[in-house]
């Protein structure tokens, strides 16, 4: 697997042309110059935050997973901090197909992205995000 540096997140090419708002989501990254990586996955990608957030590093991750051809999920999480484990925990995640993802704006993605940029800080919660969902983070 490849991990993308690329400075512009709107060309890693990712094929979400079914979902507009993720295009949006990505050009909104670009512009607010944060540092990610991305990591292409089964069905999917995972994006996590490179900044700091008081001298740490940022563990915040977004999953973006196709689990069928008309549905996406976006999985907020972060991994564990203890090197040998596979825990991950969710905070949030937005369940979406063709034909809703028009109820989502400009608006949500900024909260969003000011969400994973600050590392989940409660505060800053997106009113969209759903605690539980009918999906797992899925491992790759």
């Amino acid at each position: 697997m490849q991990v993308r540096t690329d400075a512009k997140v709107s060309e890693w090419n990712l094929e979400f042309y079914r979902y507009p708002v993720l295009d949006l989501l990505l050009k909104k990254i670009d512009e607010a110059k944060l540092p990610v990586e991305s990591l292409p996955c089964r069905q999917g990608t995972e994006i996590q935050f490179r900044n700091e957030i008081n001298g740490m590093s940022n563990r915040a991750h977004l999953r973006i997973f196709f689990p069928t051809e008309t549905k996406c999920v976006l999985f907020f999480y972060k991994k564990s901090s203890i090197p040998f484990s596979r825990d991950r925990f969710s905070y949030g995640g937005v369940v979406m197909d063709a034909r809703s993802t028009g109820r989502f704006d400009e608006k949500n993605v900024a909260e969003w992205i000011q969400y994973l940029a600050g590392g989940f800080q409660p505060g800053s919660r997106p009113s969209s995000l759903k605690k539980s969902i009918p999906y797992t983070i899925p491992e790759d």
